[in-house]
């Protein structure tokens, strides 16, 4: 079954949502944070934050946008692009708590940063945007500055560029459609899917439901932005999934926690408790500190070796690069406390990046050695030629299914209230491969190859997946681990 999330794409200007014609004629619509939580109540799979004049001005406005959203109880990916211009900026917005980053007009000037990012931070964070008008037959030009300036770049020469720079995803937006509601190019989206191996994400031009079935149907587009049918009200989510459902797409995307408009249900909010999340300057650990908080747990932000012996229960989150990652626990002294804290017994949570630095090595960039704690390897997806499989691409950045590892597994473990054929969020290009396959609690499938999603060692787990931005089914886990 193929994947396409529905994303919900919120331009913003200022300190409102905007929306117009040909990314011209703006007109508010509303507020960021407000919109984002409304979307993610409706079902969205990502929300798409795009500043849409921070190049014009040389600013960054969306690392407050992004709290904002996140304090609200936002708890899905969240892509943010506008006036990114260098790594450091991508760095304040990950640990603002983007999952991922989109850059247009830094890329066109600078190329190598792309490439530079995605060393620093893992090709899946970093997203290729690209604006484009079309100027002949199955001809468009690259546009930056939200369609206000030219590059002379071909559109899809530039795509395919950027993926060889080191984009793990592309966003595509048809400034010819945009907000005309007319349905999406599906002619520029399908020739750009069809030379690029890695996630597409197609923008512009949704009127109706139909037109989001459409170029589900007829592209390799891996997402579908909607803006203007839902800030105008003329349709919502679940009546677009609907649509998807109905017309027999045999796509996959989240379904909602029976709660998810509510308060957190089954949760046992025992304030005592004490949840130090290790902050080694890689990755978005504001909404793990939301998401902890949401469900009642105390959190304490821990940067040194002495804080993180102390603790009792610890997490260790990340969004980045494998080598970097190793790099800034080594810097901070933080590897050898890590280790004298399992030593102890006492419970640790590895998310992501985090769980993958548990295991002994990865090959990502080469070969890392890493902390050695779970004995194992991190390795990558084989290469889309590799795999007869419709729609597969890396990386890996989809809402897919946890399959138990055994009948068993989830028993007395953080999974221990997951339904079956729950759907949590993948974004990674390498995953775990522990020597001992008893420690892992679930799985899941991707392009023919299963691997571990979670595992479990004494009181040590590692998810691949992000329980915090997996909607009330990731906060389900996290207090299971909080009260463990």
């Amino acid at each position: 079954m193929r994947n396409v999330r529905i994303i919900s794409r919120l331009d913003v200007k200022g300190s409102n949502v905007v929306k117009g014609l040909r990314l011209e004629g703006l007109r508010v619509v509303g507020k960021p944070a407000e919109l984002a939580k409304q979307y993610y109540e409706q079902g969205a799979d990502e929300i798409l934050y795009i500043d849409i004049v921070a190049s014009l001005y040389g600013r960054n406005n969306l690392s407050n946008v992004v709290k904002e959203a996140i304090s609200l109880g936002v708890y899905v990916p969240m892509t943010v692009g506008g006036g990114v211009r260098k790594l450091e900026d991508i760095q304040e917005l990950l640990h603002a708590g983007a999952d991922k980053v989109a850059i247009n007009t830094a890329a066109t000037r600078r190329p190598e940063l792309i490439t530079e990012a995605a060393r620093r931070f893992g090709s899946q964070c970093i997203v290729g945007s690209i604006e484009a008008k079309k100027i002949g037959p199955q001809k468009w030009e690259a546009y930056v500055d939200n369609g206000r300036e030219r590059t002379g770049l071909d559109a899809v020469e530039w795509a395919v560029k950027l993926v060889e720079l080191g984009a793990g995803e592309l966003l595509i937006t048809s400034v010819d459609r945009d907000g005309c509601e007319s349905g999406y190019d599906l002619e520029l989206m399908q020739k750009i899917s069809t030379l690029v191996s890695v996630p597409i994400i197609a923008s512009g031009g949704a009127g109706n439901p139909q037109h989001v079935v459409k170029c589900a149907i007829e592209t390799n587009c891996d997402a579908v932005a909607v803006g203007s049918i839902l800030h105008y009200k003329k349709s919502t989510l679940p009546e677009i999934k609907t649509a998807l459902e109905k017309e027999k797409t045999n796509l996959s995307f989240r379904k909602n926690h029976e709660s998810v408009k509510g308060e957190v249900k089954n949760h046992e909010k025992k304030k005592g408790k004490v949840i130090s999340i290790i902050d080694y300057g890689v990755g978005n650990i504001m909404s793990v500190i939301s998401a902890f908080e949401k469900i009642g747990a105390q959190v304490k932000i821990v940067c040194a070796s002495w804080e993180v012996k102390e603790a009792t229960h610890l997490v260790l989150p990340g969004v980045g690069a494998y080598g970097e990652g190793m790099a800034q626990l080594e810097k901070r002294g933080l590897a050898s406390a890590i280790k004298e804290y399992v030593a102890s017994g006492k419970p640790l949570l590895g998310i992501c990046l985090g769980a993958q630095l548990l295991l002994s090595e990865s090959e990502e960039f080469g070969r890392h050695q890493g902390l050695d704690i779970v004995k194992g390897k991190v390795v990558g997806f084989k290469k889309p030629q590799e795999v007869a499989v419709k729609g597969y691409r890396v990386p890996h950045v989809v809402w897919n299914t946890l399959t138990p590892a055994s009948s068993l597994a989830w028993s007395n473990t953080i999974l221990g209230d997951t339904p079956l054929n729950t759907k949590v969020y993948f974004i990674h290009s390498y995953y775990l491969v522990p020597d001992d396959q008893g420690t892992v609690l679930a799985t899941t499938e991707y392009g023919g190859q299963k691997f571990c999603a979670v595992f479990k060692k004494g009181n040590i787990y590692g998810c691949q997946f992000h329980p915090e931005k997996s909607g009330e089914f990731g906060l389900d886990m996290l207090n299971l681990f909080a009260n463990a």
